[in-house]
């Protein structure tokens, strides 16, 4: 003896013959998964789906072609028009046709105009007309106050995020 144990030749041939089973049982498993994840995908229509899904957002892209961001504005802190003043911080920005140069430029230039506008536009209203009732108002206002500064193009529409009121 040698220290080890000798196996059989039937032990021996058994062996070899579990792990092709076992793996023979993981490989249909693995066949009847994808078999039914294909059955849900096809029957929910989730393929469909995600193919509309794909063309909207290739339509946004292809609207948005041409077209920047003009956050020069940057984050607001300004104190509402009450008698106990709510801080209110907004980031504002708009949305302008990247395409025209000298507009381009000319935001560049105005850029403290612009963020002194909008400050003074939410200085100018109480915490109240700043609710999210009122926003359309204020970003009517915003986009007025933009163009009555700008002589090279106009502002169609104002975005504000990060707004908030504190009281």
């Amino acid at each position: 003896m040698n220290g080890y144990e000798e196996t059989s030749g039937a032990a021996r041939a058994a062996g070899p013959g579990v792990a092709v089973r076992a793996l023979a049982a993981a490989a249909a498993i693995l066949a009847l998964v994808i078999a039914v994840g294909t059955v849900v995908g096809l029957a929910t229509g989730s393929r469909q789906r995600k193919l509309e899904r794909e063309a909207s957002s290739a339509e946004v892209a292809a609207a948005a072609k041409g077209r920047a961001a003009f956050t020069g504005i940057g984050t607001i802190r300004a104190r509402s028009a009450d008698p106990r003043p709510a801080v209110v911080v907004a980031t504002v920005a708009f949305p302008y046709d990247s395409g025209d140069v000298p507009f381009s430029e000319e935001l560049g230039r105005k850029a403290a105009v612009l963020r002194a506008a909008a400050l003074a536009c939410l200085e100018a209203r109480k915490a109240e007309q700043l609710a999210p009732a009122y926003e359309a108002g204020l970003k009517s206002a915003l986009r007025d106050a933009f163009n009555a500064r700008l002589s090279l193009g106009k502002v169609e529409e104002v975005w504000l995020s990060d707004f908030a009121v504190i009281q």
